[in-house]
């Protein structure tokens, strides 16, 4: 048996507006009529339409700058990528040139620096309390 059988199965009705009056303005409510009243409704529709107007502006402006900074973010990132490769290209050219036993020192450094210090140590350290 489904879990949602109990549900109704027709379609749900379209939502109804309820309008609980701030306290502290019933006082301003109170002294509108009908009239008055939908005249502000209507210029409050205006003022949030001109919002949303608003809001759909700073969306496409926002947009547009991401755009641009991503793209020019990955230009920089592309010529920051080319430099630090040529610069190893550089320095691998230099050891190259002076020979065969220069070029085995980082990789003794790195082998004594990882045996020698003993590498990335994690101690788990478990507390009981009572």
């Amino acid at each position: 048996m489904a879990r949602n059988a109990h549900l109704p199965t027709s379609q749900p009705t379209r939502p109804v507006v309820h309008y609980y009056p701030d306290p502290a303005m019933v006082a301003d409510l109170e002294r509108l009529n009908a009239t008055e009243l939908a005249a502000r409704r209507a210029q409050e529709r205006l003022l949030y339409g001109r919002w949303k107007v608003r809001q759909a502006a700073i969306r496409e402006r926002d947009r547009k700058v991401r755009q641009f900074w991503f793209g020019f973010g990955g230009v920089l990132a592309l010529v920051v990528l080319a430099v630090l490769a040529f610069a190893a290209w550089m320095v691998w050219t230099w050891l190259a040139a002076l020979g065969a036993g220069v070029l085995a020192i980082p990789v003794i450094v790195v082998f004594l620096t990882v045996t020698a210090i003993g590498g990335h140590r994690c101690v788990t350290v478990v507390q009981h309390w009572h």
